[in-house]
């Protein structure tokens, strides 16, 4: 009996080995997958940091030491641990805030702290556009660091170029601290300006969206299109061309007043473009950017026709907008980014207004002055989109007349941009550099 139940436990204890040993390979391959996340996923999710041109500000030290500067910023400029860029440079030694000057917006209202007693703030939106020579007498070097938001009509990167303008005649060197383009470098989208369009809210040939740091766009002004100011570009660390906002790990401080969320930059450049017509965006309201509405569209009808094109990236619903301090209600559509990584801005515009024509002909009014140029043709840079929506050309034909104008201007840039493009097999071969020796120039007319 003895030998019968050892028999007995033994097989028991074999059998339920075996089993074990069967239920533990058919874990295997889940359990292999948990090691791996619990080894690398920590790694991946940890995105690289980020540092602004003002955290690495310590490279141009020989421009500022002994040196008053003057500092053309807002409350947007930050370093990554949120201190204000007047702040980093007057904790330099031996550096001198002798001006402050502010693009659109001012400083911000709500910025945290006061500039240094006695400095002096220039405004630099209105009618003073560019620093003064007396302005200047003060300042030894100039410092910008304006977060842009890589849409041509904001107006901080013609500020940026005024300034640049002034320096040169001034005889004064500029020093730009680079910042992240909050859609990154790789979506460029819209026509490229046209000469005769040229204005504080687009002054150079570059695209609606060109997809440029601000200290990258520094450099392409300087050079390509003739500023020659004595410039100085300190870069980002850690920043790529296929990074969002969100990647950077960086606080979003609003660049100005309606930009409140890092994604605000993708419907302020999509819905900014309406400018000049009979349309609203929502402006003023919480919907601020992200709607096309107006008193007389349905708003379901044309979601649903949108909807029909697929749109890379978006999508739309149905919206009705009160109008501030009025009892009328607008309605229209609500644009929805899915995908930044494949939204096209300025061709999702030009379907939207497209459609309005086709459903609502002549309701659809591009308004005109008395005198000059038509707002809509300045915001985009040429009156070819306007006279395609008017002649009922389809959408897919006034975005393809712009695609050369890019074309010229991705060959163009690659001269200029200070952090790694896409490797050349994942990208077009006309976005290469031309293989002509020095960087292109542009002449502009008059």
């Amino acid at each position: 009996m003895e030998g019968l139940r050892r028999f007995v436990t033994s097989t028991v204890m074999a059998r339920a080995e075996h089993a074990m040993m069967v239920r533990m390979r058919s874990f295997a391959p889940f359990v292999a997958t948990l090691l791996v996340c619990l080894i690398f996923v920590p790694a991946l999710a940890q995105s690289p940091e980020v540092f602004p041109g003002v955290d690495g500000v310590e490279l141009a030290i020989d421009s500022l030491t002994g040196r008053r500067i003057g500092v053309v910023t807002h409350q947007a400029a930050v370093s990554r641990d949120g201190r204000l860029t007047m702040l980093v440079l007057t904790s330099l030694p031996d550096v001198q805030l002798s001006a402050l000057f502010a693009p659109e917006h001012g400083l911000g209202d709500d910025a945290p702290v006061a500039p240094p007693a006695g400095t002096p703030v220039y405004s630099l939106f209105g009618r003073v556009t560019q620093p003064t020579q007396q302005m200047l007498s003060r300042v030894d070097v100039l410092v910008i660091d304006l977060q842009d938001v890589g849409v041509r009509p904001f107006t901080y990167a013609t500020t940026m170029a005024l300034t640049m303008e002034a320096a040169r005649s001034a005889g004064k060197p500029v020093i730009v601290l680079d910042r992240p383009n909050p859609m990154g470098g790789l979506l460029v989208d819209g026509p490229v300006l046209e000469p005769q369009f040229r204005s504080f809210i687009g002054m150079y040939p570059i695209p609606y969206v060109h997809g440029m740091t601000i200290g990258e766009l520094a450099q392409l002004y300087n050079k390509a299109f003739g500023i020659g100011a004595d410039l100085r570009v300190v870069p980002m660390r850690g920043w790529s061309r296929r990074m969002h906002w969100a990647d950077t790990g960086l606080p979003w401080v609003n660049p100005s007043p309606g930009l409140l969320t890092q994604d605000s930059p993708y419907y302020y450049a999509t819905t900014g473009a309406i400018d000049g017509t009979n349309l609203w965006n929502g402006v003023s309201t919480d919907a601020r950017f992200q709607v096309i509405v107006a008193r007389w569209i349905d708003g379901a009808r044309l979601a649903d026709r949108l909807n029909r094109y697929k749109l890379p990236g978006v999508i739309f619903s149905p919206t009705v907008v009160p109008l501030p301090f009025s009892k009328q209600v607008w309605s229209g559509v609500q644009l929805h980014v899915m995908d930044p990584a494949q939204y096209k801005p300025m061709t999702t515009t030009v379907y939207v207004l497209v459609e309005i024509h086709k459903m609502y002909g002549n309701r659809l009014v591009f308004r005109r002055p008395r005198r000059g140029l038509a707002l809509f043709d300045r915001v985009w840079g040429t009156r070819q989109v306007r006279l395609g929506i008017m002649r009922g050309d389809d959408a897919a034909t006034i975005v393809a007349r712009w695609q050369p104008g890019l074309q010229e201007f991705l060959a163009l840039r690659q001269g200029y941009l200070l952090y790694p493009d896409t490797p050349l097999s994942d990208t077009p071969a006309w976005t290469k550099a031309p293989d002509v020796p020095g960087r292109p120039q542009i002449k502009l007319q008059e």
